[in-house]
């Protein structure tokens, strides 16, 4: 019977193969710079200029760094996959030609140092070419220039909250929180752009695919054509206050900005005369001073027929109001 049966050896236990999730772990300190390679060896540097030359020979790989301390010094960054952790980075974070991706749940960057996620090159002093790129972002403050000559395109962008950001000569896709937001000389597929101040230059839509949805808390600045004509849809919400002073027997005009999309609608929030200085006060304005809206030519217009001059305050609205289906 013996020979009938063979025994078995068991399989030895299986040992899962442990794949390194990054390639390179990056522990900024005040006092030096450790790199932890996938193999665990270690590489030790004393400055961020250090670790900035050490950058200089690394692409196309996955880092994660580590910000043990609040740094102002500027960081000059290599095509590569980033994973920030930790405290604020003041100084710029610099690109250089590639495609990133940027995963960052500390603070980017910082206006107040003029530091700035930007494609501003130093070394060759010109703003160089990114496309392809996706930058996440608790905060960041942004300086994403293309130029006439080179669009970026295929771009995301998404930050949770920036103080400052300028983005010009991009397509793609804009998500951004916070103060002051200016996009200039781009095509936005999709945009949820809400911050107190707006600037919209010469901005399009395109594909008939995207969203954009556009709120400006105190302050909007549009120049030149924003056009939204070619989005799937367009909830915008832009609010603007303009101090004029309106002489005796005059009149006064207010040039509205133009936007492209089939239901746009303005609306005079608030006019009053403004008095005082901070606080201000405002009065109703006097019977023989009116306000109206001049059509054909994209203005509002203000006419005094008194003999008094005075300071007029005047808030209107930009809205698109979608057709409500039953």
């Amino acid at each position: 019977m013996e020979g009938l049966f063979k025994v078995r050896t068991p399989p030895p236990p299986y040992i899962p193969v442990q794949i390194p999730f990054f390639d390179y772990v990056v522990d900024i300190y005040s006092d030096r710079v450790v790199v932890t390679k996938a193999d665990g060896t270690t590489i030790q540097l004393s400055t961020i200029a250090d670790l900035n030359n050490w950058l200089g020979n690394i692409t196309d790989k996955k880092i994660r760094i580590n910000v043990n301390v609040e740094i102002y010094d500027n960081l000059m960054l290599t095509p590569n996959e980033y994973w920030f952790f930790g405290e604020w980075i003041h100084g710029s974070i610099h690109l250089f030609s590639g495609k990133y991706t940027i995963i960052s749940f500390t603070r980017l960057g910082d206006a107040g140092y003029r530091g700035y996620v930007t494609t501003y090159n130093p070394q060759i002093r010109d703003y160089v070419d990114i496309s392809g790129s996706k930058i996440y972002s608790v905060y960041a403050d942004l300086d994403i220039h293309g130029k006439a000559d080179m669009i970026l395109r295929d771009i995301v962008i998404c930050v949770e909250m920036a103080y400052e950001s300028f983005i010009e000569y991009v397509d793609g896709d804009i998500y951004v929180r916070g103060g002051f937001v200016n996009i200039m000389r781009s095509t936005l597929l999709n945009a949820y752009i809400e911050a107190d101040f707006i600037s919209l230059e010469d901005v399009t839509s395109r594909e008939y695919t995207g969203a954009w949805i556009m709120i400006s808390r105190i302050w909007a600045d549009i120049r030149g054509t924003v056009d939204a004509s070619n989005t799937l849809v367009a909830i915008l919400y832009f609010r603007n206050t303009v101090l004029k002073n309106i002489e005796a027997l005059s009149s006064v005009t207010i040039d509205l900005p133009t936007i492209n999309y089939y239901s746009i609608h303005y609306r005079i929030v608030f006019i009053g005369i403004r008095k005082g200085s901070n606080p201000y006060y405002h009065d109703p304005l006097p019977s023989n001073i009116t306000c109206y809206f001049d059509e054909a030519n994209r203005k509002i217009v203000i006419n005094n027929t008194t003999e008094n001059a005075y300071n007029i305050v005047l808030t209107y609205e930009i809205t698109t109001v979608l057709p409500a289906y039953m």
